[in-house]
Order: C-alpha cells, then sequence, then structure tokens
C-alpha cells in the first residue's frame, strides 16, 4: 500500500474547478500541483468584473467546509432570495422565492475571478499543495503507469493527472478523449449595468425570439446606490449580439430597456461589452487510466441557467470523494474503480442538465401560436402549482440525492470550521 503522502495529483488547470479540487485533495494528505497558465489571480477591487456566476446552496456549502468561502470579501458576495422568468412575447411568467423550499436564499452572485482568487489564498495555506502560475503545459503522456507532464525543461510525474483547462483541453486532447463542439447558434453578451430601481436581490430572465436575456444582481456599489448594479448575460443569434456589442452606450440602454420591459427602470450601461461564442460540449469519457476531466474539459453546456460552475465544482467533488473513498480502502488515488465510480456519478447528471438547457432554448425559439400558448400556460401553472414550483426551485438550489458529503448543509458539523 503506497501512503497518501506519496502519491502525487497533477491538476492541470487553475481555474475555479481545478482550484477547489486541489483543495479538496491536498485537505485528504495528498501532494498535489496545480499547473495554471493563467498569473496569480488577485482579489479584485473597484467596479465589478465582466464575467460573473451563480452559486447553489451545494456549491456554497462545498466552499464553506473548505475554508474558501471564509477567504471571499463578503462585500462582493450578492445572494438573491427570488428569481423571475418570464416570455417576452406571451403572459406566462414564474417567480420563485427561497422561503418556498425553506431557505434563506435561493444561490449566490460573485466574479470569477474572485472566486478563484479565494481558492488561491486557501490553497497557501496547504504545505502539500503547490499551486503554480503561468505555467504552459507543452505535453502530457502515459509512460508505464504514471503520467508524464512537460513544461519547457520542466517534468512533473504524476500518479493521476486531472484535466481542468477548460473547454479547448489539451489534456483531454492528449488523452485521445473525443469532445468536438456543438455550435448553438448563440454568441452571448456579458455588460455590467445600473438600474433605476434596485435589484431586490432577485435574479431575472426574459425569453426572446432571439435567445435569453438575464439581469443577475451584484453587490452593492456606494457611487452607483444600493442594490443598483447587475451583471447582464444576452444570448442570441450571432449578428444580432454583434449588432449590440458594436451600439452606442446610450442605443444599446435603449434595446436592453426594451428587451427586458424596463423592469427595473431605465438602464446605464457601466465599462466594455465582451461577446463569446456559446458551443455545447461533452466528452465521450471523463477518465482513462491515471487520469480523470472536471468541468468544462468534461462538458459545456448554455449559460441560460447559470449552471456551469456549479456543474463543474460538482465534478471536483465528487472525483475528490470517490479518491478519499479508495485511499481509506488501502487503495490508489488513481484507481480505476473508484473512477469509474466518479464517471458513472456524474457523467448522466450532466447530460441531462445539458440536454434540459438545449430544450429551454429550442422550446422558447418556437414562434408557432400553439407552442407559446402552451409555454405560456404551462409557465402560469407552474407559478400557481406548489409542489411543482418547489420542485423546481429545489433544482435550482441544487438538491440532489447524490451530493457529495461536503455538499450537503445536514453534514455541515462535520466540517465547518
Amino acid at each position: 500500500m503506497v501512503s497518501r503522502n506519496e502519491q502525487h495529483i497533477v491538476i492541470v488547470g487553475g481555474g475555479m474547478t481545478g482550484g477547489l479540487l486541489a483543495v479538496l485533495l491536498a485537505e485528504q494528505g495528498l501532494r498535489v500541483t496545480v499547473l495554471d497558465g493563467a498569473p496569480a489571480p488577485a482579489m479584485p477591487s473597484g467596479p465589478a468584473q465582466l464575467r460573473v456566476s451563480t452559486l447553489t446552496e451545494a456549491s456554497h456549502w462545498l466552499l464553506r467546509n473548505t475554508g474558501v468561502w471564509d477567504c471571499l470579501d463578503t462585500n462582493r458576495v450578492q445572494p438573491y432570495g427570488a428569481m423571475q422568468v418570464w416570455d417576452q412575447d406571451g403572459t406566462g411568467d414564474v417567480t420563485f422565492r427561497a422561503e418556498e423550499v425553506g431557505a434563506a436564499t435561493l444561490g449566490w452572485l460573485l466574479e470569477n475571478g474572485h472566486l478563484t482568487a479565494a481558492l488561491y489564498q486557501r490553497a497557501a495555506a496547504l504545505p502539500n499543495l503547490d499551486w503554480r502560475c503561468s505555467v504552459q503545459v507543452d505535453a502530457a503522456r502515459r509512460e508505464g503507469d504514471d503520467w508524464q507532464v512537460r513544461s519547457g525543461d520542466d517534468c512533473w510525474q504524476a500518479d493521476l493527472l486531472v484535466g481542468a483547462d477548460g473547454a479547448r483541453s489539451r489534456i483531454r486532447d492528449w488523452a485521445g478523449i473525443s469532445g468536438g463542439p456543438r455550435d448553438t447558434g448563440h454568441h452571448a453578451l456579458v455588460a455590467t449595468i445600473t438600474t433605476a430601481e434596485a435589484h431586490g436581490g432577485c435574479a431575472r430572465q426574459v425569453f426572446m425570439e432571439s435567445g435569453p436575456l438575464a439581469l443577475l444582481p451584484l453587490f452593492s456599489d456606494v457611487q452607483q446606490g444600493e442594490q443598483r448594479q447587475c451583471s447582464i448575460v444576452w444570448s442570441g443569434w450571432p449578428e444580432r449580439i454583434a449588432a449590440l456589442r458594436d451600439q452606442a452606450p446610450a442605443d444599446f440602454a435603449t434595446e436592453l430597456e426594451a428587451a427586458c420591459g424596463q423592469v427595473l427602470g431605465r438602464v446605464e450601461l457601466l465599462g466594455q461589452r465582451a461577446v463569446f461564442p456559446i458551443q455545447e460540449r461533452h466528452a465521450s469519457s471523463y477518465v482513462a487510466p491515471g487520469l480523470a476531466l472536471v468541468g468544462d474539459a468534461a462538458h459545456v453546456i448554455h449559460p441560460l441557467a447559470g449552471q456551469g460552475v456549479n456543474l463543474g465544482l460538482l465534478d471536483a467533488a465528487v472525483l475528490a470523494e470517490e479518491v478519499g473513498h479508495a485511499l481509506a480502502a488501502g487503495r490508489h488515488c488513481a484507481d480505476p474503480a473508484a473512477l469509474a465510480r466518479y464517471q458513472r456519478r456524474r457523467r448522466g447528471e450532466n447530460l441531462l442538465m445539458q440536454n434540459a438547457m438545449r430544450g429551454f432554448k429550442q422550446l422558447f425559439e418556437q414562434r408557432a401560436l400553439p407552442v407559446r400558448w402552451l409555454r405560456n400556460t404551462g409557465m402560469r401553472w407552474v407559478n400557481q402549482a406548489g409542489p411543482v414550483k418547489r420542485f423546481f426551485a429545489s433544482q435550482a438550489l441544487g438538491r440532489s440525492a447524490d451530493l457529495p458529503v461536503r455538499a450537503r448543509p445536514e453534514m455541515s458539523a462535520m466540517y465547518r470550521r
């Protein structure tokens, strides 16, 4: 039996998913090296960053029980207690509230860079975790029972290699795992705005013919006023999104107000707009001998429900949990049975979410009058049907029967710091 501190895990990619996995594995006594192509992350200051994420209850408990939540600047974390969804061309709408499912909040909004910086800070407190930044991996190949990972003249030998290097994962490619993109026909525009009316801690999304528009509540900006800052994610046809990107700020604000029905009054654009294509990916396998894929390296879904990051964090938690089970039984960190259980627990759930997001997108793109009537009637029915509404709200919270222990609120006393 090989001791834990003699086993070495290399994680390529140091974002939110790779960072959490590194912390979870290092806390189990394993030697962990993170090879991160990006510079060392720093805590943000000033205006909100463009890229933000929605965290579910399950993700919140994962971060809290690893001590990462304590590293966050709470002034830059925005909880939301309600979610409003409506059809621009109809009368159907649904509003979910946290109290309807016995929760204090439905989720939290924070900047991607903020969470990565908190993970980096937590990692610095773990002596067996080496997070190396600005490292470009040139090659990875299987040699005997190990993986050899090279960057320039440096080489790392890994008992378990993890690809957390994003949608265009080179680790996935070097392992010979297919995961080609599927074009969704959408691009997404992200920006930060201020609104005349306070967002009230409510996440809002309107479905339009060209695609969904989300208004996500951000932390309060003293200069702009209490609770009047939102992040927007506007998905649509590429030519439509390109036109929005190139508009003058005042014209863009007018378009945005019309699209959301001035739900928060007049708006003003803050800073730049960024556009990126939306592609779906799903790896043909999440594992290979001595190797696992997590996060966007394994799966990419449409961002209309804001679940991508949460799926990645759960990947990290389940993989770490299965590795822990193997170690406790005296087996290796790259035990094939443990990797197979990781894939079995995560691949089906991720595929289900991917297909659900594809279905929602296609449903709201349909312009036929019978379909529009049906979906608006369905939304009104869900809004009035207590049990069904509570089910959807529970899904938004990330509650599942197969959550890893650290993502379960009822188990928090075991890990709370």
